[in-house]
């Protein structure tokens, strides 16, 4: 998209705000497995779970994100994971509820490895493949730096130009391949489109030049000049989640990796993510299939170099009317954010899933997935 020890680690190096709202919103997620009607219909544990949630990231990397870049956003962009719900009452003698849940015949049965031995202990495993389609919206604050200019060429290291009001929006478009290659484990290749925008304030200082004999003479008063770079190419990566759960809890670690190639000249955006989530799995009575809530965190690695030019004679009337070719690096401003999300198992074999982000970084990402 694991053991719970894991998460105060990642928990610890969050900004404390969200560290705080994490807490709490897993404390509102276990209140929902004590609600009024759960107690009328039985106790969930004794429900008859033969699925389980099963997440696909944001490959927060813009073309995941997953990574968007899930999340390109795997940036995916980015970025982005499944969770296998091990109940260890799942076999048919105890289950208690009267609604009955479709169930599917994996393709192979030689994945994941140990799948049968596990299996044989009364534990429900994922089919082991998936295949599906990603939805990635981004929207974050960058850090802009290293800005090199010349003619023909960025060769030139520029001092006392500053940026401000930078931000990127990402929107891409991702298939997705996976494997459960063991109970706990699985591993998915991510392919899609990307495109984007990156709009900043360009602060140039006052430019003057000065004159053996006539001293100096100012060409052009400080201004800030607005930017926008438009760019659109393919996103590619992958990733690893461990994931497991207990009764009606379950908790994954996702990381992927995504890479992306656009088309500004000689540009490219490197995503790499993080995401812990913790959730609950609900069998409500009147709607068919599984429900899944979950709360999470992401970190997001997020690099882009842009290359592109701008005239002169736009800066100032006094300056030639040459194209000035420029280079920028690109970061995200903030590596964290806070995830909450849902999934709708309709079936074994499908699945549909909604997950959002806020804090600097605020993305959505949708998708839609079979099992086979």
């Amino acid at each position: 998209m694991v053991n719970t020890d894991r998460v105060p680690i990642v928990v610890q190096n969050m900004p404390h705000r969200s560290a705080i709202i994490f807490v709490l919103a897993f404390i509102f997620l276990i209140g929902l497995t004590a609600a009024p009607g759960d107690a009328e219909s039985g106790d969930l544990e004794d429900k008859q779970f033969t699925g389980y949630p099963l997440m696909q990231p944001r490959t927060m990397n813009p073309a995941d994100q997953p990574s968007i870049m899930d999340y390109p956003l795997e940036s995916q962009l980015l970025a982005q994971s499944e969770y296998p719900t091990l109940d260890h009452n799942a076999s048919h003698e105890n289950r208690k509820s009267e609604k009955k849940h479709d169930t599917a015949e994996p393709i192979t049965r030689w994945v994941p490895i140990w799948g049968e031995q596990v299996r044989e202990k009364g534990y429900d495993l994922p089919l082991p493949f998936g295949v599906g389609a990603n939805l990635v919206l981004m929207d974050q604050g960058i850090d802009v730096r290293n800005l090199e200019i010349g003619i023909s060429a960025p060769n030139l290291n520029v001092s006392g130009v500053t940026f401000s009001n930078t931000r990127a929006h990402d929107r891409a478009n991702t298939a997705r391949l996976d494997m459960w290659l063991l109970p706990f484990v699985n591993i998915y290749g991510l392919f899609g489109y990307i495109n984007g925008e990156v709009e900043l304030d360009v602060n140039v200082p006052a430019i003057s030049i000065d004159l053996p004999n006539i001293g100096n003479i100012p060409i052009s008063d400080a201004q800030t000049v607005k930017l926008s770079i438009d760019y659109n190419g393919t996103t590619y990566g992958g990733g690893l989640t461990l994931a497991g759960g207990y009764k009606n809890f379950f908790g994954s670690l996702d990381t992927n990796y995504t890479y992306s190639n656009i088309d500004v000249a000689n540009s490219e955006i490197k995503t790499f993510t993080i995401s812990p989530r913790l959730g609950i799995l609900v069998d409500p009575d009147g709607i068919e299939g599984l429900l899944a809530f979950w709360v999470g965190a992401m970190y997001m690695d997020y690099k882009q170099t842009v290359t592109d030019s701008i005239n002169l004679s736009t800066v100032s009337a006094l300056l030639p009317s040459v194209e000035l070719d420029f280079e920028i690096d690109i970061k995200n401003d903030h590596s964290w954010n806070f995830l909450f999300g849902g999934q709708w198992e309709i079936t074994k074999r499908w699945h549909f899933m909604a997950e959002g982000g806020i804090g600097d970084r605020k993305q959505l990402i949708t998708g839609l997935f079979f099992r086979f």
